[in-house]
């Protein structure tokens, strides 16, 4: 369990006066409605205190004093690292709040250089995570995803071993993992991995399970309800991964290949996935975890010795589907989708992982 989640009383109060600082820059700022409703989650999931956000002063004087444990501050900072990008209108001035913050707290520039990069469209994904927590994310190194799709762009990504070991799992009894795990791909008109010209389909067959085991669909919203899961759960430092989630989903930033999204960052939900990952008894984010020998168990019976909490999951039911109600990946349409300029690398990975 992540540090912050044991945090409680003064301390609790303490930190949610310095996301508070965040959020309205000392209180040069109003506190916009979606960062309240954050502080508000990170209360209850997080911290498990009832306090009055709007009653909190909002200086982030004296904070190295005010949390001095070094794993609770950088676990902090990965919350207040999300603030800035929760609403584009004032975004510089809460990134030069965060980076005093981080001064407070002993840290080097690094950190406050990377989401200043990020606030112009600068960064990468790559340039923003943890490599090692991201490959354990992804299952692979980014060295390796990036083999992998250049394989698949010339269509030598295929496997029939792992074509026919998946197509296997459709036969075994519904409500298995691996059973699952197919109407996960059917449900998003995925190919199943081992097909040749399906980059994300062969790449990404971890993180898919991780969609699976958490319970969340491939909407915005599902995405970073995984990513915070898994940041909660995992060892190493996965927070930045979420930043750079909120950028593109909930302001919009084009930084990878990902189509971009606006207003997707739904607070009580994404915090209550970092409550669930957290409680997590089984951490299967670590390199070489072997997935297989839980593949025909039931799903429900994995949850329960992993110790996954159903309570939270936004698929509850056969009924609901991975896609979740904007349809398929390579389909969706709505007002909040942001159209931007794509290379043709990024329009083929999109198109060619779906059927």
């Amino acid at each position: 369990m992540k540090a912050i989640m044991q945090a409680r009383g003064q301390q609790a109060e303490d930190i949610l006066a310095l996301l508070k600082g965040v959020a309205t820059d000392e209180g040069s700022l109003p506190l916009h409605e979606i960062h309240e409703k954050t502080l508000a989650a990170v209360a209850e999931h997080l911290l498990k205190s009832e306090v009055d956000i709007s009653g909190l002063a909002a200086s982030l004087d004296g904070a190295g004093e005010r949390v001095s444990d070094p794993e609770l501050r950088h676990e902090v900072l990965n919350i207040a690292g999300v603030l800035p990008f929760l609403e584009e209108e004032t975004l510089e001035q809460k990134v030069g709040a965060f980076e005093r913050l981080a001064d407070g707290f002993g840290f080097d520039k690094k950190f406050a250089k990377e989401l200043h990069a990020l606030a112009h469209k600068k960064a990468t994904h790559l340039e923003l995570d943890s490599l090692r927590a991201a490959r354990l994310e992804l299952g692979a190194s980014a060295l390796k995803l990036g083999l992998k799709a250049l394989a698949g762009f010339f269509h030598l990504d295929g496997n029939k071993e792992m074509l026919a070991r998946y197509e296997g799992y459709e036969a075994l009894p519904e409500g298995t993992f691996g059973h699952t795990l197919i109407r996960y791909y059917r449900d998003n008109d995925f190919p199943i991995p081992g097909t040749a010209g399906a980059p994300f389909s062969n790449t990404l067959q971890i993180h898919d399970m991780h969609h699976i085991l958490a319970g969340y669909p491939t909407t915005p919203v599902g995405e970073m309800c995984v990513l915070a899961f898994d940041s909660a759960m995992m060892e190493e430092d996965g927070g930045k991964m979420l930043i750079a989630a909120v950028a593109e989903w909930q302001i919009g930033f084009q930084i990878s290949a990902d189509p971009v999204w606006k207003n997707q960052f739904k607070p009580e939900i994404i915090l209550r996935a970092y409550e669930r990952g957290g409680n997590a008894t089984t951490n299967y984010l670590v390199e070489d975890f072997d997935f297989l020998p839980w593949l025909d168990k039931k799903l429900e019976d994995v949850r329960a010795q992993f110790g996954i909490a159903s309570e939270g999951a936004l698929i509850q039911t056969a009924k609901d589907l991975w896609c979740g109600d904007m349809g398929v990946v390579g389909s969706r349409e709505s007002e909040d989708k942001v159209e931007e300029k794509r290379g043709f690398l990024n329009k083929f990975l999109m198109k060619a992982n779906t059927n």
